[in-house]
Order: structure tokens, then sequence, then C-alpha cells
């Protein structure tokens, strides 16, 4: 089979599973999820997630394990992201909440990296609150709606605030620079 054959099937399993409302773990293209849970989350201490909480946020990635390697799961981007994981409670329940950073070029543009947040539900299920493409990003000392806002930057000066909205995901707020004063309107 071909690249481009290959491609063309993991898009028409992608959008089926879109449709579907099937979910990420069943999809063939995650690979192992046990083994891709392991490689993500290898520099986390086993105290800190249970095995099956990293592989329920493994299954919400857009990541894959292929021959150790973790990289993208999207057609087309299959390269490595070098995931960095780091473990943060944002609302102050006790509970850390997790920031997946990663990507390439092909999956995050420019930065060549996205970041991506995962929090317990109410029904005690994970799920993704934050999905951009950024560099880095800083948990801010001001709050919204009891979490945390989060200063999120790219390539340039100015960095984005994201507060948490009502339905519990983040949203852009407004641009700062480092210091934190506000950005010039453009």
């Amino acid at each position: 089979m071909s690249q481009r054959s290959i491609r063309a099937h993991r898009l028409a399993i992608a959008l089926a599973l879109a449709y579907s409302g099937a979910s990420p773990a069943t999809d063939p293209s995650h690979g192992d999820l046990g083994a891709l849970a392991a490689a993500l989350f290898a520099t986390v201490p086993p105290g800190e997630l249970s095995q099956t909480d990293r592989r329920e946020i493994a299954a919400l990635t857009p990541l894959a394990l292929r021959d150790g390697i973790v990289e993208s799961s999207l057609p087309g981007c299959e390269t490595a992201t070098h995931p960095e994981v780091k473990l943060e409670d944002l609302n102050g329940d006790g509970v850390s909440e997790v920031f997946v950073v990663a990507g390439n070029s092909c999956t995050s543009g420019m930065t060549g990296c996205s970041i991506w947040l995962f929090a317990r539900r109410i029904d005690g299920r994970w799920s993704r609150r934050l999905d951009v493409a950024a560099a880095a990003y800083r948990v801010l000392p001001t709050t919204s709606l009891g979490w945390r806002n989060l200063s999120v930057g790219g390539r340039g000066l100015c960095q984005g605030v994201w507060r948490v909205a009502a339905n519990g995901e983040y949203r852009y707020a407004r641009s700062i620079r480092p210091d934190g004063t506000p950005c010039p309107s453009q």
C-alpha cells in the first residue's frame, strides 16, 4: 500500500469516527493506546495519574506512537512531536489538570507547537479544555470562574490571555505583553 493510499485510508477513518461519535480510543491511528500513554507520560511519577487516566487522556490527543516515537496522528502530518507533560491544579480543588505541549510545523504552523489542556468533567471523565497552536504557556495569578487564567504565547511579543468560559473551556480574552501591560489594539 502506498503512502498516499495509507493517508487516504487514515483520513477516511478519522472522518468516519468524527461523524459516528466513536471514541478516539478505538481509532487505529493512535496505535497501541497503552504504549502511547506510557511514552506520553514517561516523566510523570506513577502516583500522579492512574493508568486509566493516562490512557483516557492519550486517547483525546491527536498523537500516536510509531516505532517508539510520539508523533502526530493527523493525516499527512505524521512526524515527531516531542511532547512535554506538566500537571497543574488550576481550580484549587486538589486535582491536577494536565498540560500537553507538542507539535510540529505541519500540526502547529510556524510556532511548531500546540498546547492542549485536559481536565476532569463532573462525571469524572477527562475532556480537552484548551487546544491552541502556541509555543508556551504561563499560569497567571488571576482567575475566571474559579480557574486560573493562562498566558499563551507564540512567536510575537504579545501573549494571549485565555480565561475559562461558562462551558468550562478556555477562550481567548485579550493580549498582553510579557510584563502584563496591555498590547496595543491592531
